[in-house]
């Protein structure tokens, strides 16, 4: 589970940087280093040209890599980022780019608390999943109060308080799109029907008995309905999900005596118990390619 802070939510306090032309890397770190000031981080200054291990921008509460290319932005530059912070958790990751993102990078993005960026030629900064429009959009700080002075008392109209023009919604981008964990637990209760219904059936001779099969295809409906409501990766729960439905369905069909003596139905429980071991295989590389902090490629 990503590690957030107070520090991912500075107020902003100048002014949007002024636009200017980006015609090289030098450019685009400056403009990136402007930004992060504008959104709170207000001793964020650009390093180009350092030994710095992928950050390009400093700030006690926050860091930043700016990329100036023309190719779509991966995961690995990601993991690097989020490697090259170390054991300063509370800071703010923040990643800029002038091209876009692959969507493997942002489901990597959402998933630690990286605010991604795209800039223009202009300069101008656009906010790319959740975490950057939250970063860029955090609410202003009350500005200091004067020093009082000594005035003689006149009547004042009452002063007025402009409030902010209402945001546009945001599109959200696919990888922000998740099944709600109860929805997760709805395959685990429709097996769970069927295990009761399937042994009772005209059709269906249950071997040994209707209890027996109804008891083998029970367990793995328990298990879909308990980890639904629990899991926390949505991919991860999609595809060995998947691939226990596809255990369950060879299941009964395996219990089921009448089939017993048909090749197609041994063909059928191996094809199908192939694919729920390919759906399962998947999601262990998935799961296992998330946890690795360096990748050599995506």
């Amino acid at each position: 589970m990503p590690v957030t802070s107070t520090n991912s939510r500075p107020a902003i306090a100048s002014a949007p940087p002024s636009r200017r032309q980006i015609q090289s890397w030098q450019d685009a770190e400056h403009n990136a280093a402007a930004w992060m000031r504008h959104w709170g981080f207000s001793d964020a200054q650009a390093k180009p040209g350092g030994a710095d291990g992928g950050i390009d921008v400093r700030s006690r509460r926050a860091l930043g890599q700016v990329k100036y290319q023309a190719a779509a932005v991966g995961r690995p530059e990601l993991q690097n980022l989020f490697g090259a912070r170390g054991r300063d958790m509370e800071k703010q990751l923040c990643f800029f780019t002038g091209s876009s993102y692959a969507a493997t990078a942002v489901e990597y993005a959402d998933t630690n608390s990286i605010a991604l960026f795209v800039y223009a030629l202009d300069g101008t900064m656009t906010p790319v999943n959740k975490t950057a429009r939250r970063v860029s959009t955090a609410p202003a700080p009350n500005p200091p109060a004067a020093p009082r002075r000594h005035l003689p008392l006149v009547s004042a109209a009452p002063a007025t308080v402009a409030t902010p023009a209402p945001q546009p919604p945001q599109p959200r981008t696919p990888s922000e799109w998740t099944v709600p964990r109860w929805a997760r637990a709805v395959p685990g209760l429709v097996l769970a029907g069927a295990a009761f219904a399937i042994p009772r059936a005209s059709t269906v001779v249950p071997w040994p008995d209707a209890h027996v099969m109804t008891i083998g295809l029970l367990v793995i409906p328990l298990i879909l309905a308990i980890w639904g409501l629990a899991a926390k990766n949505q991919r991860t729960f999609l595809l060995t999900g998947g691939g226990l439905v596809l255990t369950d369905v060879a299941m009964a069909r395996l219990l089921n005596r009448q089939l017993w003596d048909s090749t197609a139905s041994w063909i059928f429980i191996a094809l199908v118990l192939g694919i729920a071991a390919l759906l399962t295989g998947l999601s262990v590389r998935g799961r296992t390619r998330a946890t690795d902090p360096v990748m050599a490629a995506d």
